[in-house]
């Protein structure tokens, strides 16, 4: 049995696990967990109160139930893995040999084939994995392996398509199902904005901002500057429309509250790979994605957004080595498309309904007066609807997942 002497040790313990389980390390020091023992006897709905994903508990009690135990000396277990047929620019055949001390858990294995996915020239793309005529699940591994010192597995590649190839039909079949449908148009909640709210501490220390509306007028002045000596309208590339859309964007982050932005975000399933050109987190998952357009025809690109919007969160439970039928599917997945001067919103959601058939609404096309020589007053005013939007939409992305992470910890 280890024991931790603080809450570095512990998270340096589940990292060396898995390199996702360290974050975990700060709850379960709060619930008392000292010593690997504690972490191999730590019930289920105790683990699911720490926001620690279903599909990690089992790996983390197995794993830390038998830390410190002596192995016995040469014993190995060994994994041969290899690719039985060639793709585009993959070589057939290639193999390699995983060895283990023991059996490894599922989530070992995957980690480990993973490690060694520039070997196999699978790096780029996403897999499968077969034991003889079986695909190789969370559920069957242990069966699978049984008693066997040895196995052999196949690696079977599978070629995502790129997220700015996909039409708009495409997309919403991928983000909804066979049964989907277009977007039903209808307003968006905006967030009702107090200005004389006071921000938070850690916004405060490091801006010297004290209340919202002291972050709105340095939005106005932020904006007014990038467009005090070019012309919006006339921007020839995305980035530049992107400089027009990054500040209204963290702005909107720091007032929804616990978010994170991220840029050029790449984004992986067995479906859709690309870069996203802005994602919104909050611990790790993907609440909402931006993707910022040349032109006005924002809608010509729904395709695209759609797709990004399956891919990032098809992409964290892949991360958390969750199955497709598990129910943060009913979280809503939210989306935005701009030019910089105007903004479209979505959102999809289960509906209630005993099918679960999902819904998918658009908000009302807004526009956004930008233009160059714009005061800062003006700017902040002609954007406001946005933010407010933005915020009321990120707000509401948060209150879903926390609530559902609420109900899993109950059950």
């Amino acid at each position: 049995m280890a024991r931790f002497e603080n809450v570095a040790e512990l998270a340096t313990f589940l990292g060396k696990l898995d390199t996702d389980y360290a974050e975990y390390a700060p709850a379960l020091w709060q619930k008392g967990i000292k010593t690997t023992r504690q972490l191999a006897n730590f019930s289920e709905p105790h683990y699911l109160a720490c926001a620690v994903p279903e599909g990690h508990i089992d790996d983390i009690k197995a794993r830390a139930d038998t830390t410190g135990q002596a192995k016995a000396q040469g014993q190995t277990f060994i994994v041969s893995l290899f690719v039985p047929f060639s793709m585009e620019n993959k070589a057939p055949n290639e193999d390699c040999q995983l060895s283990f001390d023991r059996p490894p858990s599922y989530l070992a294995l995957l980690d480990s084939i993973e490690q060694e996915a520039t070997s196999l020239k699978l790096e780029q793309v996403n897999f499968q994995i077969k034991a003889g005529k079986e695909y190789v699940r969370q559920d069957n591994w242990t069966r699978l392996v049984g008693d066997r010192g040895a196995i052999k597995l196949a690696i079977i590649p599978q070629k995502a398509k790129p997220l700015s190839s996909f039409t708009n039909e495409e997309g919403m079949k991928l983000l909804m199902g066979p049964n989907y449908h277009e977007a039903e148009t209808k307003p968006f909640a905006l967030a009702d904005l107090k200005t004389s709210a006071r921000l938070d501490d850690a916004v405060i220390q490091l801006t010297s901002l004290g209340f919202v509306k002291d972050l709105l007028i340095h939005l106005g002045v932020d904006l007014a500057l990038r467009c005090l000596r070019s012309e919006p309208r006339l921007h020839s590339k995305e980035y530049a429309k992107r400089e027009l859309i990054s500040p209204l964007l963290y702005i909107a982050s720091v007032l929804a509250g616990e978010l994170e932005v991220a840029a050029e975000f790449s984004t992986k399933d067995s479906d859709a790979a690309g870069s996203v050109d802005f994602v919104v987190l909050l611990n790790s998952f993907v609440i909402s994605v931006l993707e910022g357009k040349l032109h006005d025809t924002l809608k010509a690109h729904e395709g695209q957004l759609y797709a990004s919007m399956h891919a990032c969160r098809e992409q964290y439970l892949l991360k958390k080595r969750k199955r497709d039928t598990d129910p943060m599917t009913q979280v809503p997945s939210a989306g935005i498309l701009t030019n910089g001067t105007a903004y479209l919103f979505y959102r999809c959601y289960q509906d209630g309904q005993p099918n679960g058939q999902p819904v998918l609404t658009c908000s009302e096309f807004m526009s956004v007066d930008l233009h160059k020589g714009i005061s800062a007053k003006s700017a902040a005013d002609n954007v406001m609807k946005v933010v407010k939007t933005m915020v009321q939409l990120f707000v509401d992305q948060k209150k879903a997942l926390s609530s559902f992470w609420s109900q899993k910890a109950v059950q």
